[in-house]
This record gives structure tokens, sequence and C-alpha cells, in this order.
């Protein structure tokens, strides 16, 4: 590669010593083992992002094919030349087919095709529906799927903002004994039953699940528990009327809570184990007591508050009940609540990714919890619940916002890269895309950059648009668990 070939003035040392990473490169010069960029719209060409490192001969080529963009390469991430030409040599005497770098998953099965050159193949220009769906308008349609998604969520959101306000009144309300909490709560409710009737405001919903204000944590862990047992209901298909008094007992499972000193309430997450008995078997009664006064509060939601904190085993608090002792509707809320605790736990360093949670739930809490709760949180859910950031094996961060229900282990997301442009935020449908690509890990929020994380924040797509956390469990665990009957 020649001086000629590359304009090496950006590849300099600015005025304040920091690094330019990327050197403008021309087409016919790039080559295997180059990290680049594309500088231009996300949807004049065919690649999920804008920087990566060629890899394959098919990009190489799709690469110097294209137009109206400029191209970039970094040489600090890209592989050296003499690397490249180390590997390339070996294959010089090989067959075209074999020069090419597909992975294996895309080749053909050769030992199933027929070697007559008369075969028919499998693809005709007669028959447009077999052609293969071009990728810059795939991509397009993905946006305009991420549009819809955006309006999807602006609505949820204004719901849920008045369902906040609503909610902090209703608080108050109970806790003085007024019958004016029971009516909050039902209108809060048939709120809720309305955008989980719409799959796609559900969806929503939970990319909303979660504060930082310390002042709404009480009300928004009722109201995601809440949302979380009432997608468990639809799934195991409860009738309305237990749905209704599952909610209202959600909705109030931790009221007793507020019996105990706000000081006392901020450190429960360094709570010692004795002092975190007595509060798992204090408040529940301290709930009951609260609950029993107001009017038109149903038995079965009573319950609900009584036995929350109670465990299959009869581990649980505060009377050790085991499972036939405690109500199928405080089992449904004991999953979502422990679901719940562990994503947005007191102690932020101790909170799990989505996926970890459910993956903890599923497998280690086989004696504790009921399971078939358990398996209908993960149908509803996803193996990556929407809300959940994640990593790609191609290093780039996401936020999943919806769930591929068919491959609940490739989900559509919202792809952070700062070489793209705020109007043409990447989309990704992993069900549509290589299978060369796709998630390792899942991410906690506190393990990005304030910039990635403020990107990645549901807010913050409405207009725009600690170190990884590694799986703990085998995420094919999850899979099975989503599609059993």
């Amino acid at each position: 590669m020649g001086n000629e070939d590359v304009d090496r003035t950006q590849h300099r040392r600015s005025k304040d010593d920091q690094y330019v990473a990327f050197v403008p490169i021309k087409s016919e010069v790039l080559r295997i083992g180059l990290y680049i960029k594309i500088e231009g719209s996300w949807f004049s060409h065919p690649f999920p992002t804008n920087s990566f490192k060629i890899k394959t001969t098919k990009e190489l080529e799709t690469l110097r094919g294209l137009t109206k963009v400029k191209l970039f390469f970094d040489p600090e991430r890209s592989d050296p030349e003499e690397m490249w030409l180390a590997e390339r040599a070996p294959l010089s005497h090989e067959t075209p087919e074999i020069m090419n770098d597909s992975p294996p998953s895309t080749l053909p099965e050769a030992s199933n095709a027929p070697e007559d050159d008369s075969s028919e193949p499998e693809t005709s220009p007669d028959n447009p529906e077999d052609l293969p769906e071009d990728p810059i308008v795939r991509k397009v349609a993905q946006h305009e799927a991420f549009q819809i998604y955006q309006a999807h969520l602006q609505h949820v959101t204004q719901q849920f903002q008045a369902v906040v306000k609503e909610g902090k009144q209703m608080i108050q309300d109970a806790v003085s004994g007024r019958a004016r909490g029971v009516r909050t709560a039902q209108k809060i409710i048939e709120n809720l039953f309305e955008i989980l009737g719409e799959q796609e405001q559900s969806r929503a919903l939970l990319n909303l699940m979660g504060s930082d204000d310390a002042n709404e944590e009480f009300f928004l862990h009722a109201f995601n528990v809440c949302s979380l047992s009432l997608m468990i209901a639809n799934d195991l298909e409860l009738k309305q009327e237990e749905k209704e008094r599952l909610a209202l007992g959600a909705l109030f499972h931790d009221i007793g809570e507020l019996k105990f000193p706000v000081e006392k309430l901020l450190r429960k997450g360094t709570m010692s184990p004795a002092e975190l008995r007595t509060f798992l078997s204090a408040h529940p009664k301290y709930g009951v007591e609260i609950v029993e006064k107001l009017p038109n509060f149903h038995y079965d939601a009573v319950n609900i508050v009584r036995q929350h904190h109670e465990r299959l085993n009869g581990s649980g608090f505060p009377s050790g009940k085991k499972d036939d002792q405690i109500s199928k509707l405080a089992k449904i809320v004991m999953v979502a609540d422990e679901y719940d605790e562990l994503c947005h736990h007191p102690d932020p360093s101790r909170s799990m990714a989505p996926p970890d949670a459910l993956s903890y739930l599923y497998v280690k809490c086989r004696h504790t919890l009921w399971q078939d709760a358990v398996v209908a949180l993960i149908r509803q859910l996803g193996v990556y619940p929407p809300g959940s950031l994640v990593q790609l094996n191609n290093q780039k961060v996401g936020i999943v916002t919806s769930v591929n229900f068919e491959q609940r282990l490739r989900p559509i997301i919202l792809v952070y890269d700062d070489q793209s442009s705020p109007d043409e935020p990447i989309v990704l449908n992993l069900a549509e895309e290589d299978d060369s690509l796709s998630i390792v890990t899942s991410i906690r929020p506190m393990d990005l950059s304030p910039k990635i994380r403020e990107c990645l924040n549901p807010r913050k797509i409405i207009s725009y648009f600690p170190s990884s956390s590694t799986l703990e469990l085998n995420v094919e665990n999850l899979a099975k668990a989503a599609t059993s009957s």
C-alpha cells in the first residue's frame, strides 16, 4: 500500500496530542484485515454497522462496489499486512470456492445438492418472490418498524407518567385508610389492562421499567411487579376476575414497608442477614393491617400482601408456608417481585442484567418459586427482555427494543455506533441478519460509559433518537423454557 493510495494527514497527532484513528483510503487498496469506517448514510450500504473489520472476500467485493460513500481505516485496529499475506499464501492454490471466507453455516450442503449441471437454480428471475432480499430494502423496513416502535414508546410513556403521578397519591391515600386509594388503584389497573392488551405497547412498557429517581422507587417497584404479574397471568390464561385481584394485590404488596422509618428503607440494600429476616417477617404483616382496613379490598389480594415473601420449600417469611399452603396469585407475585428486585436491587452494585435475572430464576429458584410462573415470564419477556443492554460479537453494544417470539435468541436491537447519524439510528433485527452476527453477553447499565448509557436510554430513544456481565448460566436453558408447554 503506497503513500499515493492513502492520505495520512489525518493520521498525525492533533494539537492536544490526541491520536486521530481513522485514515482515508481508496476502495481499490482495501484488503481483508483492515478495520474500516464507512462515512455516509446507513442506507447506502448493506452492512449492519458503519465500522467493522473486513473478514471475508464477499465483504471486500461489496465495499469496492460502494458508491456515494467515503472509506476510512484504523491502522491501530487493523491486522498488519504481513499477517494477511501469510494467511493468504497457503490458500493460493485452492479453488475460488475454498477461498471464499463465508462461515460454514451459510455454505450450501454439497451432499444434498445434485451434481447434475442441468438442475434448476434455487431462484429464478421469473419468480421474484424467490429472489434474495435486498439488504438495503431490509434496512429501510427495519427503520420504518423502529419509527412505529418510537410512536408506541412515546404513547406508553405519556400513560406511564400519568400512572406514576396517580400512584403516589394512591399510596398516600391507602396508608391513610382512605377509600380513594382503592379507586385510584382500580383506575391504574384499567390503564394497565389497556396497555398490556396490545403487544407492541406491552413491549414498549418493559423498556420503561426502572428509574434512578429515589423519590419514585417505591411506587415504580409496585408498578413493575403489577405489570409483570399480569403478563404472567396472561400467559397462564387466568380469568379476568383473577387478574383484577392479582393486580390489586401486586400494587399494594409492599405497602407495609412504609411503616418503617425512611432511614431504614434507604438501608435495604445493606441490611445484615438478621435485619433482613426481621424486615421480611414484619412488613407483610404491617401491609395486611393496612389493606384490611380498605373497603372493597378482596381477600385474594390481601393474601398476596401476606404471602409474597413465602417460598415453596418453606424457607420464606413471615410464616414459612409451603407450596400448597400458598395461594396461586401470591405465587405469581413472588416470581415478579423477585425478578424486579434482581434487576433493580436496592444496592445498585448487586443488580443483575435482565437475562442474568431470568437465568437465576430458572436455574437457582427451582425449589423456591413456582416454575410454571417462571417459564411464563420467560415466554412473555423473551430470553433478552426489552430494555436489556447487550454486546454483539462485533463488539457493538445496543438495547433490545422488541422480542422475536419465533427466534428468542435473536431480538430486535438499537445499536450504539458513534459513527452513525442520530437521524439514522442503527436498528438490527437479528432474525433477519446473517447467523455470524449474534449476542455474546448482557451488560448492566452501570457498566457502560455515561455517554453510551444516555444514548441507549429508552426515554432518549423517543426523541432520538460495573465490568461487562457474562451470562452465569447457559442461555439455551431459557430458550428451552420459553418454548416448553
